[in-house]
């Protein structure tokens, strides 16, 4: 009805909800509002009640009033200045004046909605208007502090002008929108430690038809970047200005947010991260720490991060923690007093946590809730501690996290475990080392449908202080161990779920293929249960003549880097753990033929060499993805002689489906032999 009616101007007056309206009790007192809705028109006719049939009365009413002569004409404009919206009216009477006590009323509107796009967000009604003869003048304007969050699109100026008597009858009216040039921008972040990653937006009018944007970061007088929405990290302390130019049809208008971005040194850090995290800093959390949804935080081998006075550092957007490429270049997180652990919440990306030391956390090291994709790999996760969480890893409603190759031990949870608890998370656990951990259960609690495929691990010497003193507590879930050693002076689990173990050495014995109960002989075991032992500096790797050596299943995708047969714990299988002291290189595969898979972790794609024989090459082979349950995801090759060597693999299955994050095989069958190897694929 609105857009019909020209010389209609809707203003709504909210009295309450999430939009109530400015001075609602004097608009409202001014017409005897006595219910609602109540719609008044010119300031003398009002319909009330009845709704929802009220609007269909509103059209009479407007009728009525639209051939009344004005006795004055207006024009209005509406301008911004600096943090200022201002209305400027021009009046000039038409016909002598006979109401008294005039006034000039300044409004603004809000479009919230499709419906109630007339809401009053802005009111003045303390400018006296005062002009009574035909051909008086007179300018009228009122300042409106500006709202940052207003869209200025959805902004509508209003000016009437009113009698304050005689029915408040409204002798004439006006609105506006703005129009012209008006350069606005924001900001993901205003403030962080270098590098500091600010993602500029532009919030400029008009919304579209700008020709050009000019951006100056630094307050320099130099523009550094010509893009609509630019990204620009800030690499050295300080405070900047940060200058918008925009241009329309070789108009051009500029803006300046004087001291708008705060770069620090690292010393005292709270509030939103994002950026780059490098060793040239030292960083010292002193507040909770979050990276947004649409943020990003990467940190590189060697940089050291404190967080203190019992901080969180959430993630809800993307954390890179990743030295993988610098194994003597650890990322630390530590404190100095307490800390809450890292928590990852909903986060969806393609979070990293590699080659990082994570140490006196007193809530849970790392937390994942919420469907959040998190990759641990390599990580040493000591010294935190717990009440009713997992000390070490919490997973909480999360499947895509993988756990593998991470030394996790001397951690201790007074009612939970000190390694890992799941909860609703079918998760992949795979060569990780558990030792000297204390809770009520020892290593693992896995709860509620936590499916978890635990593959060669080494969960030793924990200790469980609970009136059921086991190193496992499974309740609801049905995990597949395979490949393991799990060595404990207590009964292993306590359980109410199925439990599939194969090929493990398992303490008190287990029924399952392949499993035995013996010592595993490890070269420098510690000294006892539980964290009051030092399990993190003992040695678990395996002396020679150890029954767990060759031990493990037999089918060549689980076999050892050096091609034999897969040793049971956390230094066996194709991504097995490299001792201390031993060439980070993997050992020639003894195989007549073998497979290289370059990079390995990957994403998106990755390349799987064949290095066959030319005995192989003259017979047909098959090359095929497997999963950790021995599934087949994709066929390379079926039953085919090859002519060339190197297939790409780009993370999809047989039916065009995307794999999810975690461990495959590649296992190639050929005349002579069977060759494996395991790749990570990371999301």
């Amino acid at each position: 009805m609105y857009n019909a009616n020209d010389h209609l101007i809707p203003i709504l007056w909210e009295s309450g909800g999430p939009n109530p309206s400015p001075s609602y009790s004097t608009r409202g007192g001014l017409y005897s509002v006595g219910g609602v809705p109540h719609a008044e028109f010119g300031g003398t006719i009002a319909v009330v009640g009845g709704y929802p049939s009220t609007p269909m009365n509103y059209q009479p009413q407007y009728n009525s009033l639209i051939n009344v002569n004005s006795p004055l004409a207006i024009d209005l404009s509406m301008m911004i200045s600096g943090q200022n919206l201002i209305l400027s009216t021009d009046v000039e009477v038409t016909n002598n004046i006979t109401t008294t006590n005039n006034k000039v009323i300044f409004i603004i509107t809000y479009n919230f909605d499709e419906v109630w796009f007339s809401t009053a967000v802005g009111y003045d009604q303390s400018t006296l208007f005062d002009l009574t003869s035909i051909g008086q003048t007179g300018n009228y304007e009122f300042f409106f502090p500006i709202n940052s969050a207003w869209d200025i699109a959805n902004l509508k100026g209003i000016v009437l002008v009113q009698s304050w008597g005689n029915n408040y009858q409204i002798l004439q009216g006006a609105s506006t929108m703005f129009t012209g040039l008006l350069p606005m921008f924001g900001s993901n972040i205003t403030e962080g430690p270098a590098y500091l990653g600010v993602q500029f937006t532009n919030n400029s009018f008009p919304l579209t038809g700008i020709d050009s944007f000019e951006w100056d970061f630094d307050g320099d007088g130099t523009y550094d970047s010509t893009e609509e929405n630019p990204y620009h990290l800030y690499t050295t302390p300080g405070v900047f200005d940060v200058t918008l130019r925009i241009g329309v049809g070789g108009e051009y208008a500029e803006t300046t947010a004087t001291d708008y971005i705060t770069v620090t040194d690292g010393s005292n850090i709270s509030g939103q991260l994002s950026g780059i995290w490098l060793p040239d800093f030292t960083y010292t959390i002193t507040g909770d720490v979050n990276i947004s949804a649409t943020d990003v935080l990467s940190i590189t081998p060697g940089t050291e991060i404190y967080i203190e006075d019992g901080a969180q550092f959430s993630v809800t957007g993307l954390l890179q923690a990743d030295a993988s490429s610098n194994p003597e270049a650890p990322i630390i997180f530590t404190s100095n007093s307490d800390w809450e652990g890292l928590r990852f919440m909903g986060s969806q990306a393609n979070n990293v946590i590699a080659n990082c030391e994570i140490s006196k956390a007193d809530v849970s090291a790392i937390r994942i809730e919420n469907g959040s994709t998190v990759d641990i790999i390599g990580n040493k996760i000591f010294d935190d501690s717990s009440s009713g969480l997992g000390a070490a890893i919490e997973v909480t409603s999360s499947a895509d996290v993988l756990i593998s190759q991470n030394i996790i031990a001397n951690n201790h949870s007074s009612n939970a475990t000190g390694g890992i608890q799941c909860t609703n998370s079918p998760i992949e656990i795979s060569n990780n080392i558990l030792a000297n951990n204390t809770g009520s259960y020892g290593a693992f609690i896995l709860k509620t449908a936590s499916d978890a495929i635990l593959t060669n691990n080494t969960i030793a010497n924990n200790e469980a202080t609970g009136s059921h003193p086991h190193p496992f507590f499974i309740f609801n879930s049905a995990p597949i161990i395979k490949n393991c050693i799990i060595f404990d002076s207590n009964e292993i689990f306590y359980t109410s779920g199925t439990v599939n173990v194969e090929y493990t050495c398992i303490s008190g014995g287990y029924e399952g293929t392949g499993n035995i109960d013996a010592d595993p002989l490890f070269i420098n075991p510690s000294g006892g249960d539980g964290f009051a032992f030092n399990g993190l500096n003992a040695n678990w790797a395996l002396q020679e003549g150890s029954p767990c050596i060759d031990a493990g299943d037999p089918d060549a995708m689980y076999n050892d880097l050096d091609g034999s047969r897969n040793d049971m714990g956390a230094y066996g299988g194709p991504n097995g753990m490299i001792p201390t002291g031993v060439n980070d290189d993997p050992i020639a595969v003894v195989s007549n033929s073998n497979i290289n898979v370059y990079p390995n972790p990957f994403n998106p794609q990755t390349s799987i060499v064949l290095n066959m024989t030319e005995l192989d090459k003259l017979h047909p082979v098959s090359v095929g993805i497997y999963n950790v349950k021995g599934q087949l995801v994709k066929t390379l090759v079926e039953n085919e002689i090859v002519n060339h060597s190197t297939f790409i693999w780009n993370g999809t299955d047989n039916s065009g489906n995307n794999a999810a994050t975690g461990m495959y095989f590649v296992k190639m069958k050929t005349s002579s032999s069977e060759i494996g190897k395991k790749i990570l694929l990371l999301k």
